[in-house]
């Protein structure tokens, strides 16, 4: 595939970017190291399209839970949670986008709160052009969740994998990279967790069979949001690739957008 037709998408996890254990504590020196990896594999394959989103870890999670904003608005005093919500994944977007620039990379800031709407807090409107124009440009996309307007609730919380969802059909993507800071999907394995190195949703659905349920394969909390959300997409674009793999590792960010099959991780597709 050349590089010309290589559209990249890559999440930063809310967990590798920031200390979700200290409110609004951002991890500024893997945020800068992530930027440099991005900007060493694109003087190497300058054709790559890459948008990039991050979630916002101890930034909106922290204040979400404090509004309790992803319950919707029931009183007009929630709007101020609303804007206290929407403050905090700004200010961690900021950091990340200053990191971007100061790694030679140039964005295009993106929120989901000016260019997406809900209705029972999935995405039924999203503004695209801003993003096609980005990448006509040259410029990277940013984006990440963020608190937008619901049409049911009054207001909802978009994850950075929504946005990517609703980003899928108008922007094809040939690849999305879910860096985090967890391996993998991980399975029981004689040695204790492993890494599945390759799932298909038929897969998946036999594993789930012959557990029964979700054990043997450790897909809990986040991770199985992630997971049934790379399996929908598989399925609506059998071109895809998804990749779950970890950011921790200097190094592992850059090989993934130079070569897919140096990843340590787990790769989803179709079949």
């Amino acid at each position: 595939m050349g590089d010309s037709s290589e559209r990249i998408f890559i999440k930063l996890g809310g967990s590798l970017i920031t200390d979700k254990r200290r409110e609004r504590r951002a991890r500024i020196r893997v945020i800068r190291r992530l930027a440099r990896e991005i900007r060493e594999a694109l003087a190497e394959r300058p054709g790559l399209r890459i948008l990039v989103g991050h979630g916002s870890g101890s930034f909106g999670h922290a204040a979400a839970a404090r509004t309790r904003i992803y319950q919707g608005i029931s009183r007009p005093e929630d709007w101020w949670g609303f804007a206290e919500v929407a403050l905090a994944a700004a200010e961690l977007h900021m950091r990340v986008r200053r990191a971007f620039h100061e790694a030679g990379l140039p964005t295009l800031s993106i929120l989901p709160s000016a260019v997406a709407e809900a209705a029972a807090g999935l995405p039924i409107h999203f503004e695209i052009r801003a993003f096609q124009r980005a990448w006509e440009a040259g410029l990277i996309p940013l984006t990440g969740g963020d608190v937008v307007f619901d049409r049911e609730r009054g207001a909802t919380i978009l994850s950075t994998e929504a946005v990517f969802d609703a980003l899928l059909e108008p922007l094809r993507p040939t690849r999305i990279l879910l860096v985090g800071e967890v391996e993998g999907v991980l399975a029981d394995g004689p040695g204790g967790h492993q890494v599945i190195p390759h799932l298909t949703p038929e897969r998946f659905r036999e594993i789930q069979e012959a557990v029964g349920g979700s054990h043997g394969i450790d897909v809990t909390g986040g991770m199985r949001a992630k997971l049934e959300m790379a399996l929908r997409w598989v399925e609506r674009d059998p071109e895809l690739e998804v990749w779950i793999f970890s950011g921790r590792r200097p190094g592992a960010l850059r090989e993934a957008l130079q070569d897919p099959f140096r990843i340590r991780g787990t790769r989803i597709t179709r079949r």
